[in-house]
């Protein structure tokens, strides 16, 4: 039973006493301890998840009066991340750490992320999800997976390139097995650079660099130096195809059990680590990208605005196939300035 291995599991020493036996609250009230799950490495310093999980427990404690603590189980700890989404979904995992993008499978609307060249940058993303179809499509994740997304959060820096080899357009890419994240869109939007797009799931990466199963993958550069993925590519290539919201994904079963002080407690804590993660988040990329160059990296520039020109069949696929999403792609289009 999932109860029964929860309870091997070690839970990480960075998270300090509030990871210890549940504190008694008041008068005998036992503290309610949250399940926070991310396939994201165990890195203070430059995993996208790690930090914001270090940034929202002081969060939490603040805004519950120390009513609700944290555990945080990394690397896929409880499971791949398809597995998590149904776990999320159940309430057996209260809180997922992990970007929009394994919710689209379940909510085809969350696919407009994926999208290839459609956001300028985050703060375009911001601007986006700020409008009226940003928050109706919040109320869709809510009733077709039973997660809520109570702040719309950023990824540690945009999706690049990793690879065995240098390239610095589409011709460079030809033939070349690039790893996607196992979604339909970030697929298509890898092909349509030039690459064979081979859809893994996070925890395999590793290995299928390591014996040639993939001459590459594509994700922000914290993870990329977290993961160690520089010990077997040396080319970093800074594509920025896509930017991915990331956050916390809560369990609505989990918000069903809890008080009403203590739910509002819990959001306000997480939309404010949102607020606090975007804000350190472009000093850690550049911060990851020089630590890539000291570690024997190279670093290179590429024809962004050539593989731009390549996503038009993308954007209009995805327009005709998910209607649905038209008020989201259009208030993309209407926030592209500032």
């Amino acid at each position: 039973m999932l109860s029964t291995r929860l309870s091997r599991r070690v839970v990480i020493a960075g998270a300090g006493s509030l990871l210890a036996a549940p504190a008694i609250v008041g008068k005998a009230q036992a503290a309610t301890t949250l399940k926070i799950s991310t396939s994201y490495p165990n890195d203070p310093q430059f995993s996208t998840a790690r930090i914001w999980y270090d940034l929202f427990v002081p969060r939490l404690k603040a805004a519950t009066d120390g009513q609700i603590t944290a555990q945080f189980f990394p690397d896929n700890q409880l499971g791949q991340e398809a597995d998590m989404v149904n776990q999320v979904k159940l309430g057996v995992v209260d809180m997922m750490l992990v970007g929009a993008s394994i919710w689209t499978n379940i909510v085809p609307e969350f696919g407009i992320f994926d999208l290839g060249y459609l956001f300028q940058d985050y703060d375009h993303l911001l601007r986006a999800t700020a409008t009226p179809a940003g928050a109706d499509l919040e109320k869709l994740l809510v009733q077709k997976a039973g997660a809520h997304f109570p702040a719309w959060g950023r990824n540690i820096g945009a999706r690049n390139f990793i690879t065995k080899f240098a390239f610095t357009d589409s011709a460079g890419l030809a033939g070349r097995k690039i790893r996607s994240l196992p979604s339909p869109v970030v697929t298509e939007t890898v092909r349509l650079m030039g690459a064979a797009a081979t859809p893994m799931a996070f925890g395999e990466v590793y290995t299928g660099l390591q014996a040639g199963v993939i001459d590459g993958m594509e994700h922000d550069a914290p993870t990329i130096l977290s993961a160690k993925f520089y010990e077997t590519a040396k080319h970093f290539t800074l594509t920025r195809h896509i930017h991915t919201p990331f956050g916390a994904f809560v369990s609505d079963k989990t918000l069903q059990k809890l008080s009403s002080n203590l739910r509002d407690g819990l959001l306000q804590a997480v939309r404010e680590t949102a607020k606090d993660q975007f804000a350190k988040a472009a000093q850690v990329e550049l911060e990851a990208i020089d630590q890539l160059k000291q570690k024997g990296v190279t670093v290179a520039e590429c024809d962004r605005e050539g593989f731009r020109k390549r996503m038009q069949p993308l954007w209009d696929k995805f327009a005709q196939q998910t209607p649905g999403a038209k008020a989201l792609l259009d208030a993309v289009h209407q926030t592209e300035k500032a």
